[in-house]
């Protein structure tokens, strides 16, 4: 499977005639040296970081995701993007992020798995540019406290089309980085978390979260892992 998504991936990057028209026009300007990947997405190479652009879309109440693709989820999502979810996948590739397996319910259930990923959010205020780690925007209720766990590179599934047979990408439709558990997200929590609504146990952290509509850019790295111990 991983094989199947890495060339389906490399296809949608180097294909001609197939990106999307670009979004409306926006104050952002990126670094000449970002390679884009398509609209509001692009790779910075000197970092070996992935680069989105998204609007915030909701700031308070409980959430299923971080991230969804621009109108599908905003009632749920803090941010949507109107970046390609097989690009992102291409583009969080490209970083050197291993991914890893969605989460799995039956026969039993197992965790999503994945490379850790790092996630900086960083928008404009009053002339000021603020930063912000994107756990600092998701709230557990449970521990009444912002979320410490990284998203892991779950990668989501290629499921077949029922008509056409070739293979559909299942985060298109919308599922990018969740906090409830989702086969289909690209980025998911490495723990149980469920999306039945008396149950779902995280919220906008409203204090920490610009207006609705603020531009934000998400810049995504794979988290450095701890040194050996000796």
């Amino acid at each position: 499977m991983t094989a199947a998504l890495i060339t389906l991936f490399t296809l949608t990057l180097t294909s001609q005639g197939q990106v999307p028209a670009p979004p409306p026009p926006d104050a952002f300007k990126p670094d000449s040296s970002w390679k884009p990947l398509g609209p509001s997405l692009w790779f910075d190479p000197k970092a070996r970081a992935l680069i989105l652009r998204a609007r915030v879309v909701l700031r308070e109440g409980p959430l299923e995701h971080l991230l969804c693709l621009k109108g599908t989820k905003e009632h749920e999502a803090i941010l949507a993007t109107a970046a390609a979810p097989r690009r992102i996948h291409a583009g969080l590739l490209l970083t050197g992020a291993a991914p890893g397996q969605p989460v799995r319910f039956l026969p039993k259930f197992t965790p999503p798995t994945g490379a850790k990923i790092a996630i900086e959010l960083v928008w404009d205020s009053d002339g000021k540019t603020l930063r912000a780690d994107a756990r600092d925007w998701v709230f557990d209720e449970r521990k009444k406290a912002p979320l410490t766990t990284d998203w892991v590179f779950a990668g989501s599934e290629l499921i077949p089309d029922p008509n056409s047979k070739q293979p559909y990408y299942a985060a298109d439709d919308g599922d990018l980085i969740t906090v409830a558990n989702f086969s289909s997200a690209i980025l998911d929590l490495p723990f149980a978390s469920t999306a039945n609504d008396a149950d779902r146990s995280f919220t906008a952290r409203s204090e920490a979260i610009p207006p609705r509509g603020t531009g934000v850019t998400m810049i995504f790295r794979p988290r450095a892992q701890p040194a050996p111990k000796p």
